[in-house]
């Protein structure tokens, strides 16, 4: 299945791949599990912006929130895609990174600084590890984004990548991150 409550399977296991990586790094991370779609995908944004506020409130040092997500796409019917490359031999998930941008009808005054987060994170993978990271995604849309100028969203492989394709992908994007910091 596609979807789990189990922290081990899901998104959270990605997330704890990278924090990891960041935090050997040095890079101080925070790593929330919480299940905002759960047990209904309606309001997942506002469940998450709740607990967004609540870390920006409590630790003020917080520069980047990373939203991470797979991408639900299908290619025909119900046939779940799969969204793969290969790094150095090994299959790795796509990663798609959204940034969202402003009509002046949004209330999103920082987003020119996520999309220059997301297009300096974006070459990065593409420096590092080419055909990882596909287009960004910019367009009328929150996810968020305006409660922080260096929130993202960001897509690791879609509903038919493995769980061992989307862990290799955070780690490559944990090393990507690890180094545009340290830049």
């Amino acid at each position: 299945s596609s979807r789990t409550t189990d922290n081990n399977k899901n998104m959270a296991a990605i997330g704890a791949v990278i924090a990891k990586k960041l935090n050997d790094a040095g890079i101080k991370t925070l790593h929330d599990k919480t299940q905002h779609d759960y047990p209904q995908y309606n309001g997942s944004y506002s469940r998450s912006a709740e607990t967004i506020n609540k870390y920006l409130k409590k630790y003020k040092s917080i520069k980047i929130v990373l939203d991470l997500h797979r991408d639900s796409v299908t290619v025909t019917g119900n046939d779940k895609a799969k969204l793969v490359t290969k790094i150095n031999g090994k299959k790795a998930a796509q990663i798609m990174i959204i940034s969202g941008c402003d009509d002046g009808t949004m209330d999103m005054p920082g987003y020119w600084e996520n999309f220059r987060f997301a297009a300096a994170l974006a070459d990065k993978l593409e420096e590092l590890y080419p055909g990882l990271c596909r287009p960004i995604l910019f367009d009328y849309r929150k996810y968020n984004m305006d409660l922080s100028p260096g929130l993202l969203l960001i897509e690791i492989g879609a509903t038919g990548n493995t769980l061992s394709e989307a862990q290799y992908s955070a780690e490559l994007l944990g090393n990507a991150l690890c180094e545009l910091f340290s830049e």
